[in-house]
């Protein structure tokens, strides 16, 4: 599928307002916010979805929390042969 540009005239000031601070909230450009908004609106859905809920999270651990936490979660690195015979 091949894209297309245009330029969107008439866009009030408050309107740019809030798609920037939704773009910002979103970590995305305001483009790919808009992009997703016509699209979503035309009902078009796009195979990728993007979840951003647990983006707080992210570098929040401390070094001695990141270490637990593979040592608790070791278990799941391990593969059980019998279960895939």
């Amino acid at each position: 599928m091949s894209t297309s540009n245009f330029n969107l005239r008439g866009i009030s000031a408050e309107v740019m307002i809030l798609l920037k601070r939704e773009a910002k909230r979103m970590h995305t450009s305001v483009n790919t916010l808009v992009l997703k908004i016509i699209e979503g609106g035309l009902g078009f859905t796009c195979d990728k979805l993007s979840h951003h809920d647990l983006d707080h999270l992210s570098g929040s651990w401390s070094a001695p929390e990141e270490k637990l936490f593979k040592e608790n979660t070791q278990a799941f690195e391990q593969i059980d042969k019998e279960m895939w015979k």
